[in-house]
């Protein structure tokens, strides 16, 4: 596309006048709904006009009220989110985020050259207007003078997960939370983290505990607060499966409705062709088609945490302690990376130090039982002997309970 030749003055007033008249559509829509996020330093006001996510919205917002439990009602800042889907206005700001007016900044520069191609942001001249585009169906606008902000999404409910992160950076740039690169499984009692890079298995190993009974929790990213206690929510609301990961749990996604005959005619593959395919291809599969009910956690914090990997040379399942600062390490990375830090530079905000943010992580994750697992491509068979490796509470407390009825 060919980019369209505006002066910065001009760039900031249809911006404004374009949030305006965006607001404007929210509040006049009858279905309109309004929810609040509170922590102790942060409150976001979220009016949304959004059918598709209102219903989420409303239990995402409870779930985290319900958690961060703020000491008072006075935030020092509040941030007023407005969530709309329309064409016009979305088609409007596609437009206007090809006009070369924008400018950028440091903390733009290090976003876009962590987020690669998948965001990008720019910003007005006078440091006014944010916008970041995330995909081709999601638009973030910030307003520095106001502390407002537009989501503007097109109706695809892939988009869920980008309003989720985008009202959560905030959060994470107060350290009121800390995010890691993992997904979290429970039988109730009972929290694992699964950690590890992209390509690692973590979804593999989460589809894992689905097949024997757990619950998967959340999905590529999870949450906790400052003293350790879980996000109970799901924020990204879609897997995507790899041809390998499909086939291996074919019966069970077959069960569950799901079935890909592009993916079935790869059948005769071997597990070592299949692997080497990796990202090229996958499926989505949305959250709700395979976690269909919210786990209901008697512990709020992590028991576990496994950094998983497979190992296509390997056969059976290597199991030993793992470094603690590894997963702390996991938490700083998103909580101090370039999306945050631009958050952080929107709301003014004073550098949170990182040496105690980490002190205080190590010292919640010193009660946490932390494995490194590194398995062949037999892993369903050898799962009896991970859960008996790991040390579950559940089965400890069983023990124990057998002990002295016998006595």
């Amino acid at each position: 596309m060919i980019k369209v030749p505006m002066n910065n003055i001009t760039l900031s007033t249809e911006l404004s006048e374009m949030f305006c008249c965006s607001i404007k559509t929210i509040t006049d829509d009858l279905n309109h709904t309004f929810h609040t996020m509170t922590s102790d330093n942060l409150t976001t006001n979220i009016t949304c006009n959004y059918v598709l996510y209102s219903n989420h919205l409303e239990e995402f917002s409870s779930v985290f009220n319900t958690l961060l439990k703020p000491s008072h009602n006075n935030s020092c800042t509040t941030i007023s989110a407005f969530v709309i889907e329309n064409e016009n206005i979305f088609q409007k700001i596609e437009s206007i985020f090809l006009y070369d007016g924008w400018s950028n900044n440091s903390d733009i520069n290090k976003f876009n050259t962590a987020t690669h191609d998948t965001s990008k942001a720019k910003c007005t001249y006078n440091n006014k207007f944010y916008i970041i585009k995330c995909y081709d169906h999601f638009y973030y606008i910030y307003n520095t003078e106001s502390n407002e902000c537009l989501l503007v999404v097109k109706n695809e409910k892939k988009a869920f997960t980008m309003i989720n992160i985008l009202l959560l950076s905030p959060y994470l740039s107060y350290g009121d939370l800390y995010a890691i690169h993992g997904g979290l499984v429970s039988n109730g009692s009972d929290n694992i983290l699964l950690t590890n890079s992209s390509l690692g298995g973590k979804t593999t190993f989460a589809l894992l505990f689905l097949e024997n009974g757990w619950k998967i929790v959340t999905e590529e990213t999870t949450y906790i607060t400052k003293h350790g206690q879980i996000l109970n929510y799901n924020i990204r609301n879609y897997f995507n499966i790899r041809v390998g990961t499909y086939l291996e749990f074919k019966d069970f996604f077959m069960k569950a409705g799901i079935t890909n005959d592009f993916f079935l005619s790869m059948s005769h593959m071997n597990k070592n062709e299949l692997f080497k395919i990796g990202k090229k291809e996958q499926m989505l599969i949305y959250f709700d088609v395979l976690s269909k009910n919210k786990v209901n956690l008697s512990n709020d914090n992590i028991t576990h945490t496994l950094r998983v990997s497979l190992d296509k040379n390997k056969s059976g399942i290597a199991i030993e302690g793992s470094n603690l600062e590894e997963i702390v390490d996991g938490f700083l990375e998103i909580s101090f990376a370039p999306t945050v830090t631009l958050f952080k530079s929107l709301l003014k905000i004073n550098s949170i130090v990182k040496e105690k943010s980490k002190d205080g992580l190590m010292q919640i994750f010193r009660t946490i039982k932390s494995y490194s697992v590194i398995s062949g491509f037999d892993y369903r068979k050898n799962f009896d002997f991970l859960i008996k490796e790991i040390k579950l509470t559940t089965l400890l407390c069983f023990k124990q309970k057998q002990t002295k009825k016998s006595r």
